[in-house]
C-alpha cells in the first residue's frame, strides 16, 4: 500500500490558528521562490511582485504569513500583514536576491526609505494553500521519496505505480530544486521515462527529449494551465540526474 503523506498545512498551526507560528521552523522559506514561481506564471517581474505583495498583505486562508531575520540576522519577528502596504518585494540584479523595499509614493523616484539587508520569509503552507501548482511534490521523511501534491501530478505518477513504488524520487534532488517547478517538472518526468535513474543517453539531445517527455506534463498543464519546461530547463535536468553512453 502507498505511504499516505500528511498534508504540511496540517502538520502546524491551521492557517486561522492565533497560535503564534514556530519562527526557527524550516518550513519558512525565502521569498525568492514564491517571486520566481510568480514571474515564471505571470511572465512580469512587476506584475509578480504585486501579486506576491497583495497575499502577505492578506490574512489566511487566502493570504500567507511572513517573517523576518532582521540584519544582523539574531532576531527573527513575524511581520503583521499591514506591514505589506507600505513594502514589496522585488528582484535585485545587483546582489542576485529578493529584497524588501519601502513602497514608493505616487510617482515618485527610488525608495521612499533606507534599506537594509534582511531577509524575509513566507510560511510555506500557506503558499501551498494559495499556489498548490507552485509546489507540485512533497518528499517523505521516512523514505525520501517524492509524493505529488496536487491531483493531476498525483495521476501522473499513479498512472506507472510499479516503476514510482520502486524507484522512490531521491529527496536530496526534490529538495535541491525545491521552488524551481519546471525544473522538478521535468526531473520528475526523466526519472519516470528512463528507469531506473533517469539518466539520459549523450546522442539523445534536449529537443528530443523534451518531446518525448511531453506526455507527462498534459495533465498537469490542462488541469493548471501551465506550458511545458523550456528545452533549457529540460538540458539542465538531464545534466543533474545524469547521462549515459549512447
Amino acid at each position: 500500500m502507498a505511504e499516505t503523506v500528511p498534508d504540511p498545512s496540517t502538520v502546524l498551526p491551521a492557517a486561522n490558528s492565533d497560535e503564534p507560528l514556530p519562527l526557527d521552523d524550516p518550513r519558512w522559506v525565502l521569498l525568492d521562490i514564491p517571486f520566481h514561481g510568480l514571474v515564471e506564471r505571470v511572465g512580469h517581474r512587476d506584475v509578480a511582485a504585486h501579486d506576491l505583495t497583495k497575499v502577505l498583505a492578506t490574512p489566511p486562508p487566502n493570504g500567507v504569513r511572513s517573517m523576518v531575520r532582521w540584519w544582523p540576522y539574531e532576531k527573527r519577528e513575524l511581520l503583521s500583514f499591514s506591514y505589506w502596504a507600505t513594502h514589496y518585494p522585488d528582484w535585485d540584479n545587483r546582489r542576485n536576491r529578493i529584497r524588501v523595499w519601502p513602497s514608493r509614493p505616487l510617482g515618485g523616484i527610488g525608495p521612499d526609505g533606507p534599506i537594509h539587508e534582511d531577509v524575509h520569509y513566507a510560511w510555506k503552507p500557506d503558499l501551498m494553500r494559495v499556489w498548490p501548482e507552485m509546489f507540485p511534490s512533497v518528499p517523505t521523511k521516512e523514505t525520501g521519496s517524492i509524493t505529488t501534491s496536487t491531483p493531476a501530478l498525483a495521476a501522473t505518477a499513479a498512472s506507472k505505480p510499479p516503476a514510482s513504488e520502486s524507484r522512490p524520487f531521491p529527496k536530496s534532488i526534490a529538495e535541491k530544486l525545491a521552488g524551481s517547478r519546471q525544473m522538478l517538472r521535468a526531473a520528475y518526468a526523466l526519472w519516470q521515462e528512463f528507469p531506473p535513474a533517469g539518466k539520459t543517453p549523450r546522442s539523445l539531445s534536449a529537443r528530443r527529449c523534451r518531446t518525448r517527455l511531453a506526455p507527462h506534463w498534459e495533465a498537469d498543464n490542462k488541469e493548471f494551465g501551465l506550458t511545458d519546461p523550456s528545452e533549457d530547463v529540460v538540458g539542465k535536468a538531464m545534466n543533474l540526474l545524469g547521462r549515459t553512453r549512447g
